[in-house]
């Protein structure tokens, strides 16, 4: 019994089984119930039976024990009736065994009156009682297996003494049946117990599997109308019976439409074969493009698909699942177009275009049809992002684009590096290098046609613009994308070079030509630590007393392999890779210490009351640019008004409210100001009101043909004059004869530089002229 009850119970957990015990001792209360009255009657009965028997008020003493119980089980099955709760099952079941048991001594303690009564026929009334409240036990206890075995025991236990130890051996063979009938009704019980234990995990599990399909049910309909993906069930005719909110709302649709939806008729056959999978028993799956039947929704979805059975499993559908992927598949295309095209533009970018090099690589390499490569860059770009802001730089960088585009054919490509840097991939030029190259060059030629009109982006007045155009053409199968686009750019840095708004062809010498700068650019870098540096002086000589008044320091670069490196080779490289910034302070700071020297030093005493610094347009721009100046000056203790810093017209047209606020605040602190080069700008006449300079200093370029050209000694005599009513000082560069000299005396020119007087040269020969004749260049004017 034990093992099959374990065998019941095996399914359940604890609480379930205490669920169940429960249940037992409901079932033992109520079938308790009804044997309280006909106990009762029975009690009176054997009251009656021994009434007038000597043992008489033992009777009625165990008749009072027998109501006392009676009335106990009464109130307990009360209270369990009425509150059942005021105590767990446990305490209750305790309760009823305490009860039972004792109503089970009391009525077994009967079979002590048996051979009390003479008359046979009460002996037969006595024992058919016992043994008929056995055989009630045995079925009313019998869901609480336990108690109805120790109930039978208390009750038949008195009676098989009784029998067994009194009498012959008739009464012994009674007390052996009292044994048997005490099996028998056990085995009964037992009986009883295991369909009343079997019934109730049977309920229990009936209960638990229909909570469990109706929480399935309802986890069921909940994913069904709450999933996030488009769900539908369809009948073998390919009509919609079901959906969920999510997939009418993927088409657009409401419940009416799509219940009821013929899915044969869906102009997209593409679903087809997904959707007719489930009558072969299989899973159908799609993934693309879809448009929607009613409203013509253009998407991205995924189609899975699988039967639906009925009660037999047979397949009477399917059901589909659909999740739309458009924002995903448009994500995804967004990203892989960003990843290959310029953000600004819309047109190919450096990694796409390097792709269709190497395939036009490969189709040369193939077909020896050759291909070119034209590196463009915008002249004086930075001046149009520094003037009239990024904006208005990234429309005409736009609208550059779009010309680009318009005049090179559908198999070349566009692409923007970055900044203001195009390339143009040509293929299909042929196999004959020639005509190849005459091909690229008119393309050069009609783009910078097309770039010579006027932009009009956002401006009231149009922006001119022109470019530098580099183009190299494939010559070995060895070469690769960066091998062209390196040679390209060299091309175009040259066409810059040789001065702007043209082409140049990428030629073998200009590659030794780049190797040499980024030799130069290196040793550049540690030419200041390593003492390479070396300032030269020209003097600045006044033109009546023919004296020394002043100099200009001028930058040389002793290279320990190359020699002496001039400023023209030079500056540039020190501009593009930013090392003219700590270069130019170097320069400002020997240069005052130097004068310092001479001032402080000298045997013969000097009376030079200027040195001049030039200063690069980029050093110019820094924000800290003058306060590094008045450091300077002050570290060095030179007077300010004895520093005179040169600037060219090219660093003031940008941005002319910062540069006149920096000039005034070097002015203020009393250090002069020079333009260099005056007369070779377009607008240096209409800003020199505004800009508070000192000195013009006219450009070599005038001084040596003001002998043999009339416009250029025109072009002087203005400028003097012009100064004149500026008060201004000028100073004429290039003077190179007594001609000129004289030239310049005769209209007043107040200072001179150049080889008449001396050439720039180093420290110690400047102190000879300065030495020689009291400072004087008489004897060379």
């Amino acid at each position: 019994m034990i093992f099959r009850q374990k065998d019941f119970l095996s399914e359940l957990d604890a609480e379930e089984k205490k669920h169940i015990r429960s249940e037992q001792v409901t079932i033992a209360f109520k079938q308790s119930f009804a044997s309280v009255f006909p106990l009762f009657f029975a009690g009176l009965v054997v009251l009656y039976l021994f009434f007038q028997t000597p043992i008489f008020l033992i009777t009625v003493l165990w008749f009072i024990v027998v109501m006392i119980t009676l009335v106990w089980r009464l109130q307990i099955l009360y209270t369990y009736r009425m509150y059942p709760q005021r105590y767990d099952s446990k305490a209750w079941e305790r309760k009823f065994y305490y009860v039972m048991l004792t109503s089970a001594f009391v009525w077994g303690s009967v079979a002590f009156f048996i051979f009390k009564s003479p008359n046979a026929l009460h002996q037969f009334f006595l024992i058919f009682l016992i043994a008929g409240i056995a055989s009630i036990a045995s079925g009313t206890l019998a869901s609480l297996f336990g108690l109805a075995i120790l109930f039978l025991f208390f009750l038949l236990i008195p009676l098989f003494g009784v029998m067994f130890f009194n009498g012959g051996l008739e009464y012994h063979m009674m007390g052996i049946l009292v044994v048997t009938f005490f099996l028998l009704l056990a085995s009964a019980s037992r009986r009883i117990h295991t369909n009343i234990l079997s019934s109730l995990v049977s309920k229990t599990l009936h209960e638990k599997a229909t909570q469990a399909w109706a929480l399935s049910e309802e986890h069921f309909q909940t994913v069904f109308k709450e999933a996030p993906a488009g769900i539908f069930y369809y009948n073998s005719d390919l009509i919609i019976i079901d959906s969920n909110v999510e997939m009418m709302q993927i088409l657009k649709i409401d419940k009416a439409h799509m219940i009821g939806l013929d899915l044969k008729k869906l102009p997209d056959h593409s679903l087809y074969e997904a959707l007719n999978a489930p009558f072969g028993a299989k899973k159908g799956y799609y993934e693309g493009p879809y448009t929607t039947m009613i409203n013509k929704i253009d998407l991205w979805i995924t189609l899975r698909t699988s039967p639906m059975y009925d009660s037999k499993k047979n397949i009477i559908g399917g059901v589909a699942i659909v999740t739309d992927i458009t924002e995903r598949i448009n994500a995804e295309v967004k990203i892989k177009h960003q990843a290959y095209f310029d953000a600004l533009t819309d047109i190919p970018n450096r990694v796409l275009l390097k792709d269709r090099i190497e395939q036009s690589l490969a189709h040369y390499r193939r077909h020896r049809s050759l291909i070119a490569i034209m590196f463009l860059d915008l002249d004086h770009f930075k001046s149009v992002n520094d003037s009239l802001g990024h904006h208005i730089g990234d429309l005409l960088l736009i609208e550059t684009a779009t010309r680009l585009t318009s005049i090179c054919r559908e198999e070349d490509t566009v692409a923007r590096l970055g900044g203001d840097e195009f390339v143009i991939l040509l293929n299909e030029l042929g196999s004959d290098p020639l005509s190849a190259a005459n091909k690229a060059e008119k393309i050069a030629e009609k783009i910078h046609e097309v770039l010579s009109h006027p932009f009009n982006v956002g401006q009231s007045e149009p922006i001119m613009t022109s470019s530098s155009i580099g183009i190299s053409l494939v010559g070995s199968d060895s070469q690769n994308a960066d091998d062209l686009l390196k040679y390209a750019d060299t091309a175009m840095y040259q066409a810059k070079k040789e001065g702007r708004n043209t082409t140049r062809f990428y030629q073998t010498q200009m590659d030794a030509w780049i190797k040499k700068r980024l030799f130069l650019e290196n040793g550049l870098r540690h030419a200041i630590k390593n003492g390479e540096l070396e300032l030269y002086y020209q003097p600045v000589i006044e033109v009546k007393t023919k004296k020394i008044i002043g100099a200009e320091a001028l930058l040389r670069w002793n290279h320990p392999e190359m020699g002496l490196i001039m400023p023209d080779e030079m500056i540039s490289i020190a501009e593009e890779s930013g090392l003219i910034v700590p270069i130019g302070e170097w320069v400002m700071k020997q240069a005052c210490s130097q004068f310092i020297e001479w001032k402080t030093h000298h045997p013969n005493g000097v009376e030079i009351d200027r040195i001049a610094i030039n200063v690069s347009a980029i050093q110019f721009r820094q924000n800290n640019f003058v306060d590094k100046v008045i450091a300077i000056v002050t570290e060095t203790g030179i007077l300010p008004s004895m520093v005179e810093i040169e600037l060219t017209e090219s660093m003031i047209i940008d941005k002319l409210d910062t540069v006149i606020e920096k000039m005034q605040r070097l002015r203020e602190f009393g250090i002069n100001l020079s333009m260099d080069d005056f007369g070779t700008g377009y607008s240096s006449l209409a800003y020199l009101k505004r800009l508070p300079f000192t000195t013009l200093k006219i450009d070599r370029s005038f001084i040596r043909d003001i002998m043999s050209d009339t416009d250029d000694a025109v072009l002087v005599e203005t400028i003097l004059t012009m100064a004149k009513i500026f008060d201004l000082d000028v100073i004429a560069e290039g003077v190179e004869t007594v001609e000129q000299f004289e030239f310049l005396e005769r209209h007043d020119c107040r200072y001179f530089q150049g080889y008449l007087c001396s050439k720039p040269v180093q420290v110690n020969k400047f102190e000879e002229l300065l030495s020689f004749d009291v400072q004087s260049c008489n004897s060379r004017v």
